[in-house]
């Protein structure tokens, strides 16, 4: 009964694993092998319980229905209810559709296999296959143009004696910077309780006239139409240092430029800053 027991909790536990693995890929989250074990641990926790003291009815049921919410904030380190929600679906998603090909499958071996009718289930296998390659291939293509496009990376810089780190979201979009010296321009997302100007937080851009000398000497404007305003001139500032991490690598320059916001630019939080693509650029 020992080896039966360990047996279905290593299985649940390697399942947990396969599915939360599948769940980060298709939503294009960062995988930690730590986090993923952990989560998956935590997944067997029902299991235990049942073994522990047989069905429970409505408690067991209920803990089975909350634990991937659990085990999803644990494996992704997800904070938002909306991100929460929409992991968990995909979460449910992968599970239903390899369960239902799983039973397709023993339903198939059950009816033909032992009728020797074995060409039906290599058609099925065959089936189910090139299905699981198109839907792959399709969700894959799709996560891969959604990371291109929304890949956050990690950015810090300084200026003025004052330094800044976040999350940068590369842009595709952002098409942002200066039409004469060709510098690109990053949105950084800015608290007015830290130590920045209170100039900075100002509606009026006459108010940053009234910025210290050293951050009116980097004082650019650029011309602008699409942030909080159809057309206005923008103020952006010369960075002492500007550095942005790809795949691991650091890349500076001296080149950057930065706009300051205190309007948050992700209802999550998952980035601050907002980069132009050609600061990336290998």
């Amino acid at each position: 009964m020992t080896g039966y027991a360990e047996g279905i909790i290593f299985f649940n536990f390697a399942a947990d694993a396969l599915l939360l693995f599948v769940t980060g890929k298709l939503s294009g989250r960062p995988l930690r092998l730590s986090r993923l074990l952990a989560a998956s641990l935590a997944g067997t926790i029902p299991v235990w319980l049942y073994l522990a003291a047989g069905p429970t009815g409505l408690l067991n049921k209920s803990l089975t229905m909350v634990m991937p919410l659990f085990m999803i904030r644990i494996a992704f380190k997800t904070t938002g209810v909306t991100s929460l929600i929409s992991m968990v679906l995909t979460f449910y998603l992968i599970v239903f559709l390899t369960g239902g090909i799983l039973f397709g499958f023993q339903s198939m071996y059950t009816q033909y296999a032992a009728g020797g009718k074995w060409s039906l289930v290599f058609f099925f296998i065959m089936s189910v296959a090139i299905s699981f390659y198109f839907i792959q291939r399709r969700l894959f293509n799709l996560n891969a143009t959604r990371r291109t496009i929304s890949q956050t990376v990690p950015v810090s810089f300084t200026l003025c004696g004052i330094n800044w780190s976040g999350k940068g979201l590369i842009d595709t979009g952002n098409a942002l910077c200066d039409p004469i010296s060709k510098r690109e321009v990053a949105i950084c997302q800015i608290n007015p309780h830290e130590q920045w100007p209170e100039a900075l937080f100002k509606e009026d851009i006459s108010d940053l006239l009234q910025l210290p000398d050293n951050w009116t000497e980097k004082l650019v404007w650029i011309p602008s139409k699409s942030i909080h305003a159809e057309s206005r001139l923008l103020a952006s500032f010369r960075t002492d240092n500007f550095t942005v991490w790809i795949n691991g690598k650091e890349r500076k320059t001296d080149r950057a430029l930065v706009t300051f916001t205190d309007r948050a630019l992700s209802n999550d939080q998952s980035f601050v800053c907002i980069l132009h693509p050609n600061m990336v650029q290998e």
